[in-house]
C-alpha cells in the first residue's frame, strides 16, 4: 500500500475515533455530532416538562372548505394554491384563526395535531412576555432597570454593563459580543450548544455601547433568563409554567429545553417546544392585550409597550415596514401602529398576528421551504 494512501486511511480512522469518543455533554461534541439544528432538537436537549390543562381552551372549529385553494405567491411571483405550497415546503402545521374561529388547520410531512414542534427563536417573544409578567408581579421593578441591578458580577467582565438596561436587551440593542456565524468559534453555535450558558454569558464583553444600534443576538434572551432566575428565585421555565402556561388552557403537554442537566439553564433563545394549536394561544393572548378568559394574565401596559413603535428602531436593512420592539417583529405602514405583530424562528416557525383583523396565523415546518416570503403569503391570506 502506498504511503500516501496509508496516511489518508490513518487520518480517516483517527477522525472516526475522535468523532465516536466525542460526548454531547460538551460543546465541541455537540457541534460535531449534532451540527445543523433541526425541529427534532427537543429530543436532544434535556428539558422542563409542562402538563396539559385539565380544562383546555378550544378555538371554535369552522372550516372553510375552499381555503386551501386560495392562490398565493410562492416563488418568483408565481401563484399556486395554498395547499400545494404547504405540501411542497416542508410545512408541518398551518393554522388560520379569525375571531377565535379556526378556519383552516392542516398538518403535513408526517405531523398531526398532537405532534410537538421546536419553536426556535419564536421563544424569544415568549421570553418577552415572561419579563412583562415578572414586572407585573413585582419581581423586576422596570424594564428600565440596569442589568447589573440583578447581576452585579457582570461589571467584572466589562464596566459598560452598568449602562446596559433590560429594555436594551429586549430590543436587541445591547452591544454584547455576538460573532454571527456557524463555525465552532462563532457565537451563533455557542449560544445554541454550550452546555453551560450562564458561564458563557459571564465571558462576554460589550463590543459597542448599548442602545446605539440593532444586532440580532441570541445571548440577549439568555441574559434575560438569568435576570428572571435571580429576580424570581426559580428557573425561568418553572416561573413560565407557574405564571403563564398553567393559565392558558393548553390542550397538550409542552416543554422548555435546558442547556444541560448539570447546568439546568433554560434555553430562552430557542427551546420552547409545543403543539401548533397551543402556540396559537399566545397570539390570542396578545390580541386580547394580555387578557385570558377574564384574567389579566399579562398587563395591558406591557403588551402596549411591546407594540408601541420607536421610529429609531426601524430596520430598513430587513424590510421597509419592519421594526423590532421587546423581542417582537412589528410591521407598520405609517411608522406608528403595527398592522402585523410577529414572532419568527429558524426553519420557518412563525406566529403572525393581525390586530386590526383579529387574525392569528401559525406556520411550523422542517424547513423554510421553496417560498420567497411567508410574510407575503400571510399578508395575502389576511387581505392586506
Amino acid at each position: 500500500m502506498k504511503t500516501r494512501t496509508k496516511i489518508i486511511l490513518l487520518g480517516v480512522a483517527t477522525c472516526t475515533l475522535l468523532y465516536a469518543q466525542c460526548s454531547t455533554d460538551t460543546y465541541m461534541g455537540r457541534w460535531l455530532k449534532w451540527r445543523a439544528s433541526d425541529i427534532l432538537d427537543h429530543e436532544k436537549f434535556p428539558h422542563n416538562d409542562f402538563a396539559p390543562s385539565k380544562s383546555p381552551f378550544y378555538f371554535l372549529v369552522t372550516p372553510q372548505s375552499n381555503f386551501g385553494s386560495i392562490m398565493v405567491t410562492a416563488k418568483e411571483s408565481n401563484k399556486e394554491p395554498l395547499e400545494v405550497v404547504i405540501k411542497n415546503s416542508g410545512t408541518t402545521a398551518f393554522l388560520f384563526i379569525r375571531n377565535d374561529s379556526l378556519l383552516y388547520e392542516t398538518y403535513n410531512n408526517g405531523y398531526d395535531r398532537a405532534s410537538i414542534n421546536t419553536s426556535f427563536s419564536t421563544a424569544k417573544s415568549i421570553t418577552s412576555l415572561l419579563i412583562g409578567k415578572a414586572i407585573d408581579d413585582g419581581y423586576i421593578k422596570s424594564e428600565g432597570d440596569k442589568v447589573t441591578t440583578y447581576l452585579p458580577e457582570l461589571r467584572q467582565i466589562d464596566p459598560q454593563y452598568d449602562q446596559l438596561r433590560i429594555d436594551h436587551v429586549l430590543d436587541m440593542r445591547s452591544g454584547i459580543q455576538f460573532k454571527d456565524h456557524d463555525l465552532p468559534w462563532g457565537d451563533k453555535p455557542k449560544a445554541y450548544y454550550k452546555p453551560k450558558l450562564r458561564k458563557r454569558i459571564m465571558e462576554l464583553p460589550i463590543t459597542f455601547p448599548p442602545d446605539i444600534r440593532f444586532q440580532y443576538n441570541s445571548y440577549n434572551p439568555i441574559l434575560l433568563g438569568m435576570i428572571l432566575e435571580k429576580a424570581r428565585g426559580l428557573s425561568p421555565a418553572a416561573y413560565f409554567e407557574e405564571a403563564i402556561w398553567n393559565h392558558m388552557g393548553m390542550e397538550y403537554a409542552g416543554s422548555w429545553s435546558m442547556d444541560s442537566d448539570a447546568s439546568g439553564m433554560t434555553k430562552m433563545e430557542s427551546g420552547l417546544n409545543l403543539r401548533a394549536i397551543d402556540f396559537a394561544k399566545f397570539g390570542r393572548l396578545v390580541l386580547q392585550t394580555g387578557q385570558w378568559n377574564n384574567e389579566q394574565l399579562i398587563s395591558q401596559d406591557w403588551i402596549n409597550k411591546s407594540i408601541t413603535i420607536d421610529p429609531n428602531h426601524k430596520l430598513d436593512e430587513f424590510g421597509k415596514e419592519l421594526y423590532y420592539e421587546n423581542c417582537w417583529w412589528l410591521y407598520s405602514k405609517n411608522g406608528k401602529t403595527p398592522y402585523i405583530i410577529s414572532a419568527s424562528g429558524h426553519l420557518g416557525q412563525f406566529l403572525y398576528i393581525f390586530p386590526e383583523k383579529n387574525i392569528i396565523i401559525v406556520r411550523m415546518g422542517k424547513k423554510q421551504g421553496n417560498v420567497d416570503s411567508w410574510t407575503t403569503i400571510f399578508k395575502e391570506l389576511s387581505g392586506y
